[in-house]
């Protein structure tokens, strides 16, 4: 688009116009219209005009029979008249925002505001989405209006003057978060978003000591990720009690997890002490078929684990014991974590199957290796079996359980 030295006012948005003659009215006295007499105007926000534009003069609270512009260029090329400059307002709950320097042209299609001249003229931002628009007040952020769009433009829905103006002082997150007895983040963005605080967001969230003494019932843990180069330097390990004995009587089952593929091995147990002969065999496994040796168990503090015959084994072969602290099970988180990811698929493939929840040890071994061969986000969505075995597992074996 290519602009001349000639005083004219550029659109973006409007439709088909025949060309017609440039027209320049001669200046005459401004003609005031009483505010009561106004029509409400059917206007559309527009970020590609230049200058607001009307029909009419019958939506104008006062105008002038001239203009500085003689003529509007719209998209297609062409150039329609100017007849009239006037001014409007639009009425909100809490202030009037004013529509300065409309231009009127009897061949606009829409009633449109220029985005551009709008924020100027009042101090205030316009934000867009995919359902509506909002004017917020540029200094304070406060919401002066939203109107819903459900079609292609984004039209202006008025609210009526109060007789009573409705000031809501803006005040930080923080204020609001203390004021209504510290309130989390998510209720007091739900208050925010139905208008019914006006809330001044700050670029960094204070933490609140508070909320810390008052509401936390222990100190909070933190994540500790071990870092481990190879297959076998830590496995973690725990054992599930079943509320129902197996058909078989099992009543438990223990797992190992290596931390370095994810992968992980499920044994069942008639009883808890049966623990120590099944790591001894799992660790013979690990010998025989990855000619490596594990080099640290990481436990809860029970006694299945915490006795002499795992610390005489341990000993003489320089493994090391990693136990977690006395009723903090977050500790153990990884072997935690996996337990209740093997339940749930567990107590899934029962259900799915119409078994009896007997059968759990069947469906236990089933999920182990489910598990084995899918994507894990413990490990950025790796495969535990392709980390394991340099491998790719194959999925045509697999059938409804």
């Amino acid at each position: 688009m290519s602009y001349t030295n000639s005083p004219q006012v550029y659109l973006a948005s409007t439709g088909p116009i025949q060309p017609v003659h440039v027209l320049i009215q001669q200046a005459h006295l401004p003609v005031h219209v009483p505010v009561q007499q106004a029509q409400m105007p059917a206007w559309n926000m527009d970020t590609g005009a230049s200058s607001h534009l009307t029909d009419n003069t019958g939506i104008l609270t006062s105008f002038s029979n001239s203009s500085m512009y003689p003529s509007v260029f719209v998209g297609n090329g062409h150039s329609i008249p100017v007849t009239h400059t006037g001014h409007s307002f639009l009425h909100t709950s809490s202030k009037p925002l004013q529509l300065n320097h409309i231009l009127v042209t009897p061949h606009i299609i829409k009633n449109l505001i220029s985005v551009r001249q709008f924020t100027h003229d009042n101090d205030v931002s316009v934000e867009f989405d995919a359902y509506d628009f909002s004017v917020k007040d540029y200094q304070t952020r406060w919401l002066i209006l939203r109107c819903d769009s459900t079609g292609d433009l984004y039209p202006v829905t008025q609210q009526p003057s109060s007789q009573t103006p409705i000031v809501l002082l803006s005040f930080s997150s923080t204020t609001w978060h203390r004021r209504p007895g510290h309130l989390g983040d998510d209720v007091l963005r739900r208050l925010e978003s139905r208008n019914l605080i006006s809330c001044r967001k700050s670029k960094l969230s204070a933490l609140c000591h508070a909320c810390q003494l008052g509401k936390h019932a222990k100190l909070p843990f933190y994540n500790f990720e071990s870092s481990v180069d190879s297959v076998f330097e830590i496995i973690h390990s725990d054992i599930w009690t079943s509320p129902i004995p197996s058909e078989s009587g099992i009543k438990y089952y223990a797992i190992f997890l290596d931390h370095f593929s994810h992968f992980v091995w499920v044994y069942p147990l008639h009883k808890k002490s049966d623990l120590f002969d099944n790591f001894v065999a799992f660790r013979a496994y690990v010998n025989k078929q990855f000619n490596v040796d594990i080099k640290a168990l990481q436990c809860d503090h029970g006694g299945e684990y915490d006795n002499t015959r795992f610390h005489d084994l341990f000993c003489q072969n320089g493994i090391q014991f990693w136990f977690s602290c006395p009723r903090t099970s977050q500790q153990n988180g990884k072997s935690e974590r996996m337990l209740r990811t093997i339940n749930n698929l567990i107590r899934t493939l029962l259900f799915q199957a119409h078994i009896p929840p007997s059968y759990w040890v069947e469906a236990l071994n089933m999920a182990a290796h489910l598990l084995n061969i899918l994507p894990s986000t413990a490990i950025n969505n790796e495969i535990p079996f392709t980390k394991l075995y340099n491998q790719t597992p194959t999925y045509e074996h697999l059938c409804v359980f």
